[in-house]
């Protein structure tokens, strides 16, 4: 041992690095000579120079990514960007706006790696925060959202706010109304940011700004007229078009298009569904697109258990990516546009059945599924139906690979079977536990069966018949009216229920345009018995319920092809009564509205109605429908997408026929028989006629 020279002060002078012993022993050296453990151990204490840090070989990329590289960075350079300026972006503030790339291994890990590349050939390594790419569109693009949601900026979102008792009654409403069909976050935590926002409008986060206005915003079409208008002292369209404006400046503020907190997206879906009634279905699939892509560009459509997520992020991430599911496969129903995402390759798992109360951020392990009825009832029964229809499809995996082989032949009673199971296993989960004198409960029992039905309905379309259903049988005839029927007669339930009024916003929405269609062709011959007498009250009933639609409608093609049908309907079933000698039925006050406004529908000879009864769903042009979509901003109807583990081998769905909606045969109707509404410049008071025919009936 080799004592060294005290220090200046007296005190023996400290090594710069441990010794020998131990550094090989790992423990900490008090760096004296000898150092204290030497000492102890009575061993030899010794001091070395630390071997110089081995050079960490760089593995160089192979020529064709090192070409690739090469051309990045001049097309970079070529733009005006320089490398060492975009590295030098605050990374923080920018930190949200990265693509989730360690959170999902989708197609983003390629584009990851291209980053990596870019930041390894300035030679300073790779960066915490966005790659290359990421901080190179921020530097040359802008946001985008305009594109979306409008350019303009004008107004200052802290003077949109209402006052904090207003804030606190919308919340309510939203809470009532419009959170139980859709649960697409956590209400207690949500409910805390909102009073902590309320304390301090001034400095809210712009996510949760544009969470809170689309809030607003829902709330407000959850409203009556007269609460609205009690509530604003405005008209309740002044006050809806106030806060989707609203929504859409604050959205636009956050840059959504670039943003990736999870906040921004439910914002936007909150909006898109809360306007489903006050967009054309066309524009709305196209808006839901954009959603689609926001979801997947934060690892939605990838489960978060499989990423390795917190328990309360992952179940949050779960209920809003099938509120996405569901909200999309509904408008592309409505629009008739294309596939829905419910037939794409996505693994995230159905939100668990469990309470608010039973979960918080900060909890460990996700706690069990309940065996019964809990606050996600309906939203849970429709992902189930969803789920179902979706596993049953011929879709593809992630590979890009049919997932099970495709037009494998799947007979009728195979696909009953699938469906009779299917509800065995709602209503062992759900409906068996349903309080009927719950709303919400008495909600999920009607909408479900009437998903059941559709899905029957859908299994036994006429469009399945080489003949487009010329030969179908009339037991299956039978079946499909009496389907329809019962999806009409349980529509109409909803309305007389007026503890339902306060659903209001979402039961307008679900017009059973299909069942309405069918029950109305076949009406035509079937002009008496009491399948015909239950046909044309559910009609009846009907309309009276959305008397406020047809009005707002009532020049629309569509809402003239429909009225085509009700009135050779009825011509058909007074031409009975007259041919068996008996006196015609008395008209419905609806009957003598439509008669008033368009006349009587043509007569045809019995040959050419049957003709046409066999031919009905022969390909005409789209531009009748299309026509019809740009006025009607409700087309179909039904709870359309929503399910169990169902037997895919058994159902068989097309996603190319996964809806009854069939947008052929209403082409046919407004190209055979378009009448026009009263052009002599008199103002024919559609309602007013409606009301008076109903008294005289």
């Amino acid at each position: 041992m080799n004592p060294q020279s005290p220090s200046g002060d007296g005190r023996p002078a400290l090594q710069p690095h441990s010794c020998a012993i131990c550094q090989r022993r790992k423990v900490k050296c008090d760096k004296t000579n000898p150092c204290g453990n030497c000492v102890r151990h009575r061993v030899e204490c010794e001091y070395r120079a630390p071997a110089p840090p081995k050079r960490r070989k760089r593995t160089s990329p192979d020529p064709e990514i090192h070409a690739k590289l090469r051309r990045y960075e001049e097309v970079l350079q070529k733009n005006g960007v320089r490398l060492d300026e975009i590295n030098g972006i605050d990374e923080q503030r920018v930190l949200n706006q990265t693509l989730v790339t360690d959170r999902t291994k989708s197609e983003a890990s390629r584009f990851k790696h291209l980053e990596e590349l870019l930041e390894d050939s300035d030679g300073e390594g790779s960066k915490p925060g966005p790659g290359v790419i990421q901080r190179a569109y921020d530097t040359l693009y802008g946001d985008g959202s305009g594109l979306l949601l409008g350019f303009s900026v004008n107004d200052d979102l802290r003077r949109l706010h209402p006052q904090p008792i207003t804030i606190f009654r919308l919340w309510q409403t939203y809470l009532n109304s419009v959170y139980p069909l859709t649960m697409l976050f956590h209400a207690p935590t949500i409910q805390q940011k909102i009073l902590d926002a309320c304390a301090d409008l001034d400095n809210v986060s712009e996510t949760m700004e544009a969470l809170m206005f689309a809030i607003y915003f829902a709330a407000v079409v959850a409203l009556s007229p007269e609460e609205c208008e009690k509530l604003f002292g405005q008209p309740q369209p002044d006050v809806v078009t106030k806060y989707m404006l609203a929504t859409q400046q604050a959205l636009n503020a956050a840059k959504l298009l670039k943003n990736t907190d999870i906040m921004l997206l439910q914002a936007l879906v909150i909006l898109l569904t809360a306007s489903r009634h006050s967009i054309d279905p066309r524009s709305l699939w196209i808006h839901c697109g954009t959603a689609v892509r926001l979801g997947q560009r934060i690892g939605l459509h990838r489960d978060g258990s499989i990423m390795g997520l917190p328990s309360f992020e992952t179940e949050m991430r779960r209920r809003l990516w099938w509120q996405i599911v569901l909200l999309d496969a509904r408008v592309a129903e409505t629009s008739g546009s294309g596939t829905p995402i419910l037939f794409d390759a996505f693994d995230t798992h159905l939100p668990s059945n469990v309470n608010d109360s039973n979960l918080s951020p900060g909890m460990g392990e996700m706690p069990p599924s309940h065996q019964g009825a809990t606050d996600m009832i309906f939203c849970l029964a429709r992902c189930e139906v969803a789920d179902c229809i979706r596993k049953s499809s011929i879709s593809l995996s992630f590979d890009g690979t049919p997932a099970r082989p495709e037009g494998a032949s799947v007979s009728l009673a195979e696909k009953d079977a699938a469906i009779d199971e299917l509800t065995y296993r709602l209503e062992e989960k759900y409906l068996r536990h349903c309080d009927a004198q719950l709303t919400l409960h008495f909600l999920t029992t009607i909408f479900t069966q009437i998903a059941l039905w559709r899905m029957r309905l859908v299994a036994h379309h006429p469009r399945h018949y080489a003949d487009r259903g010329a030969s179908m049988p009339q037991t299956e005839k039978d079946l499909l009216y009496r389907l329809s029927l019962n999806m009409i007669e349980n529509d109409n339930v909803v309305y007389r229920n007026k503890s339902a009024d306060k659903f209001a916003w979402f039961v307008n929405g679900n017009f059973q345009l299909p069942a309405v269609i069918y029950l109305l062709s076949e009406l035509r011959y079937r002009t008496r018995g009491e399948l015909c007498e239950r046909g044309w009250d559910a009609i009846a009933e009907g309309f009276q319920n959305r008397i406020h639609y047809i009005i707002r409608g009532k020049s629309s093609p569509m809402f003239q092809a429909m009225s085509a049908l009700v009135l050779k309907a009825w011509q058909a079933r007074t031409a009975d009564a007259s041919a068996h000698g008996e006196p015609a039925p008395t008209p419905a006050g609806y009957i003598l509205a439509l008669r008033s406004t368009f006349g009587e529908p043509p007569s045809k000879g019995k040959k050419s109605v049957e003709d046409n009864h066999t031919n009905q769903g022969a390909a005409m042009s789209t531009d009748g429908a299309t026509r019809a979509i740009d006025q009607l901003t409700n087309a179909a109807g039904g709870m359309g997408t929503n399910g169990v583990d169902g037997s895919p081998a058994q159902l068989g769905v097309d996603p190319s026929e996964w809806s009854p909606m069939d947008w052929t045969y209403w082409d046919e109707l407004i190209a055979s028989w378009q009448p026009q509404l009263p052009d002599n410049g008199e103002q024919f008071d559609f309602g007013q006629s409606f009301n008076l025919g109903r008294q005289q009936s």
